[in-house]
């Protein structure tokens, strides 16, 4: 986006990305502030501003029942300047549609270059998908974990957040109050399905307990298979209450389905809070899966924080020297 913004010099440019037709989509849209110079215009300081949970704009929508009906780039003149509305492509389906003004119609050539641009785009993210995730569930893979842990915490960093570049009526997210909070997530007695019901069936387990994650869980949402039955889940919320609901809502969810042929199944979770300090992700899931393990050993299909545990004298840290040792 930022590529295109400087090569046609656009007014503005944004990416509408949406699951499906009937949700409100998120836009991710680049502003830059153009200056002219001996008659030429270049852009600067470009800043992308994302916007969650909007509804899909009537041009977005026009430009979706074009690009179904003719296959053709959604073009229209508004006011003095021209808008041109492209679809981008995911690994298997429309993921958004890219919406660029112009003060003038894009030539051939420039139609030609953006076409290009998007379809390199497409292919060089199907790599990045298929090389992220994992096989059977579709879920992030574990080998994405650090680098996730390492933006969130370049993110934690940042203290100051440019919101003033923005003037639309819809809500921006407040990132200065948010925490980002961690769960271990560990299907209880999974080994026992594997010897009662066959691989088979575990499998069908691991595949159906991912798809009600994603019903759960929100887009932005960071969903990991760590490994066997474990799994990872990082959400970003205004305070711990609120990462509580979220992953408690999960667990019942996931006790109230039926599996097929297995029937009930269960999970317990072990939780933590992602701060900035704690730079090592060994670190983080450690202090997650002290929980988990809590959890495991006190009857199962619970939900327990490190820090309340910690809190309430049942963990103990001893800092010593510089390093942390738990009993």
């Amino acid at each position: 986006m930022q590529t295109l913004a400087d090569m046609l010099k656009v007014e503005d440019i944004s990416f509408y990305k949406f699951n499906n037709r009937h949700e409100p989509c998120r836009l991710i849209r680049y502003l830059s502030q153009t200056v002219s110079h001996d008659g030429k215009r270049r852009t600067e300081e470009t800043r992308e501003v994302q916007i969650e949970n909007i509804t899909i704009p009537d041009s977005i929508k026009k430009a979706i029942d074009w690009n179904e009906s003719t296959g053709k780039t959604y073009s229209t003149n508004v006011g003095a300047t021209c808008v041109s509305i492209y679809p981008v492509h995911g690994l298997n389906s429309i993921v958004g549609y890219l919406s660029i003004t112009l003060s003038h119609e894009l030539s051939e050539s420039k139609n030609l270059i953006t076409s290009s641009l998007l379809s390199i785009s497409q292919n060089f993210h199907g790599l990045l998908e298929e090389n992220q995730k994992d096989k059977l569930t579709g879920l992030l893979n574990r080998k994405t974990f650090d680098d996730n842990i390492s933006k969130i915490q370049n993110i934690l960093a940042t203290t100051s957040h440019d919101s003033a570049s923005y003037s639309g009526d819809e809500n921006r997210v407040d990132n200065t109050s948010d925490e980002y909070w961690l769960t271990i997530i560990d299907i209880d007695f999974f080994k026992k399905i594997n010897d009662s019901f066959g691989h088979v069936y575990g499998d069908e387990v691991l595949l159906m307990l991912s798809q009600v994650m994603k019903q759960n869980f929100r887009p932005h949402d960071l969903l990991f298979r760590f490994g066997g039955e474990e799994f990872v889940v990082i959400v970003k919320v205004n305070n711990q209450k609120e990462a509580a609901l979220s992953f408690e809502r999960f667990r019942k969810s996931i006790e109230d389905f039926t599996f097929p042929q297995v029937g009930q199944v269960t999970i317990s979770l072990g939780a933590t809070l992602i701060m900035d300090q704690h730079a090592i992700a060994g670190d983080i899931i450690g202090r997650a899966d002290q929980a988990l393990y809590h959890a495991k050993n006190n009857g199962r299909n619970k939900l327990f924080f490190y820090e309340d545990l910690i809190e309430s004298g049942i963990f103990e840290e001893k800092i010593d020297d510089g390093e942390v040792e738990l009993f």
